[in-house]
């Protein structure tokens, strides 16, 4: 048995599951792979030696691996939605005069969405494809953090980073990075797939080759993301459990181990998936995590 010293707290952390997780798509499984606990700051993270390798993010690799659009205009209708729920989120707070940034902005569905009711705008995305097309539209994109921070550091009002800590090599020092680019008192919102969703416990056998995958090293519930944020020099202001899907989803699963997304099933209505999803933010056995985080002033 290996033992490994966390990144974000430097203690020990020590096997937790090893079996098959998901490689990219649904259905595509690599086989004996290791996720590991840390003993004191509770995050998760996958072996290294099962990751993908850090260029996929750049090349476009990581999306063809998980049957994602490398076009533009069709991902940000597919991160539309998903950004829904951000701006859900923060609400009623108002981006009026803010200088945004939105760490892993992807096509720009986000910023598109927040060009108007923000002062200005800057994005950090490491795919050149993305990147490339959102400079010509006028956005100011960076490759990496360093490279925003050597222009940038300490000008942002609001930053946003969706599902992107769950991929990075070291989540203390990605929110470290995002901290320079921060005004006193700005603040950050991070988002996360929840490791205490509810189908982690129902469905344990079935569901943990789906919820853990190569794409994702680390894995995070509220204890772990907001002692990974306060190692990182962040105040905690507030943590928002999101659930994205209907009852339909659970109930597939349940019957057929898999997952159906937003199918439907004849019977549950509009109000039972709204009942559903109030029940399951409640208990904080949500599909997702959001966090508040502000720099001290």
């Amino acid at each position: 048995m290996k033992n490994i010293i966390c990144d974000i707290c430097n203690n020990e952390c020590n096997e937790f599951y090893t079996g098959a997780i998901r490689d990219g798509a649904i259905g595509k499984l690599l086989k004996n792979c290791v996720i590991y606990e840390c003993s004191v700051c509770k995050v998760q993270r996958l072996d290294e030696k099962d990751c993908i390798p850090d260029d996929s993010y750049e090349t476009g690799v990581y999306r063809e691996k998980l049957n994602e659009s490398l076009n533009t205009d069709k991902l940000i209708l597919e991160h539309d939605r998903l950004h829904l729920f951000t701006l859900n989120s923060i609400y009623p707070t108002s981006l009026r005069g803010k200088f945004i940034m939105d760490v892993g902005c992807g096509a720009g569905s986000l910023l598109n969405m927040l060009k108007n009711i923000s002062q200005s705008q800057i994005g950090v995305e490491p795919t050149s494809l993305f990147r490339d097309k959102l400079n010509k539209q006028g956005y100011k994109v960076y490759s990496n953090l360093s490279e925003a921070i050597k222009e940038k550091q300490g000008t942002i009002d609001f930053a946003f980073s969706i599902q992107v800590i769950e991929h990075v090599k070291n989540p203390r020092e990605f929110l470290e990075e995002i901290r320079k680019m921060m005004k006193p008192g700005g603040k950050l919102i991070i988002s996360t797939p929840n490791r205490d969703d509810i189908l982690m416990n129902l469905l344990k056998d079935k569901f943990y080759p789906f919820f853990y995958r190569s794409q994702h090293r680390w894995y995070f519930d509220e204890f772990s993301l907001k002692k990974c944020a306060e190692i990182s020099g962040f105040k905690v202001t507030n943590c928002k459990y999101i659930h994205r899907y209907g009852m339909a989803n659970m109930l597939y699963w349940l019957r057929d181990k898999t997952p159906q997304g937003l199918k439907q099933i004849d019977g549950i209505d509009a109000t039972a998936d709204s009942l559903w999803q109030t029940y399951l933010e409640s208990t904080k056995q949500s599909d997702n995590l959001y966090i508040e985080l502000s720099v001290n002033s």
